[in-house]
């Protein structure tokens, strides 16, 4: 067996400092810039910690892991604290960052959350739809970790949407996520509407013809039976918010659609609320 003699030590690693490690970087994958960018961000706010996640460099100074985390502190201007490990065997780098990197729904679980696939979808959507970025699930406008669960403590009624949005699943197969993100800001925009929008989804009896609300339902029991018809996020999101307006107007509507696409895209629905739908 040969004699491990590698060092570790915590080191405060500057931009400067990070661009001449990255110097000596031949052999590693190539660069996301859309996580680069993600960590950047969250050095910039002060969200970054040392995890005992080393940035690990060989015995040659061949940087052999870490280069996204040194690329987003040379992006952020900002300096901080990394373990760095050092004067490993560069053959080492085969066996690195092959295990499952950690997703939201682990962290929520650790934090001792329950559902936490939906919980994480959810919190997705919302941080999306705070921010002014596409109700999808685009990487570049993803939350960090830190993001989202500040953005659940400041927000825990999101949680709650999500009994409701499992009932609406079993009724009418509308995407959980969906359902809980668009529930909770219908409620916020038109405080109980919300809900009486999303029960008439479910049992849509007392609807009259060309009511949005028997379209949009056409519209899901078509995905439920049809298993290759599918609708992305962005498109089923802009579609349930289209009913939901009219709905309220009490307007009858010919065609629920939404033209994402290019070359004409229709600009995304806003939800209105209440003073907005009565002032006409």
């Amino acid at each position: 067996m040969v004699e491990a003699s590698f060092s570790s030590e915590i080191v405060e690693i500057s931009p400067a400092a990070a661009a001449e490690i990255l110097e000596k970087n031949p052999r590693n994958r190539s660069l996301r810039p859309e996580y680069v960018r993600q960590l950047a961000g969250a050095m910039k706010r002060g969200e970054w910690m040392i995890n005992g996640e080393p940035i690990q460099i060989a015995a040659d100074d061949t940087l052999l892991n870490g280069q996204h985390r040194l690329s987003a502190v040379v992006e952020s201007g900002e300096t901080v604290s990394m373990l760095v490990v050092r004067g490993l065997e560069v053959d080492t780098q085969k066996t690195m960052d092959v295990g499952a990197r950690r997703t939201l729904s682990d962290a929520l679980a650790l934090h001792g959350e329950k559902d936490t696939t939906n919980l994480a979808a959810v919190l997705g959507l919302l941080h999306r739809y705070r921010m002014g970025a596409r109700l999808d699930y685009a990487s570049r406008t993803a939350p960090t970790v830190p993001e989202a669960l500040e953005l659940l403590r400041h927000e825990p009624k999101l949680k709650e949407t999500l009994v409701e949005a499992r009932h609406v699943f079993r009724k009418t197969q509308m995407r959980v996520s969906v359902t809980g993100i668009l529930l909770y800001l219908f409620e916020e925009a038109d405080p109980g509407a919300g809900q009486k929008f999303f029960d008439a989804l479910c049992d849509p009896s007392e609807e009259r013809p060309g009511s949005s609300v028997l379209k949009l339902r056409s519209h899901l029991d078509r995905v439920s039976t049809e298993r290759k018809y599918r609708t992305p996020t962005l498109i089923l999101s802009a579609m349930t918010i289209k009913a939901f307006n009219a709905w309220r107007e009490g307007r009858s509507v010919e065609n629920l659609s939404y033209r994402a696409g290019r070359p004409n895209p229709e600009p995304f629905p806003k939800i209105l609320n209440r003073e907005e739908i009565e002032g006409g």
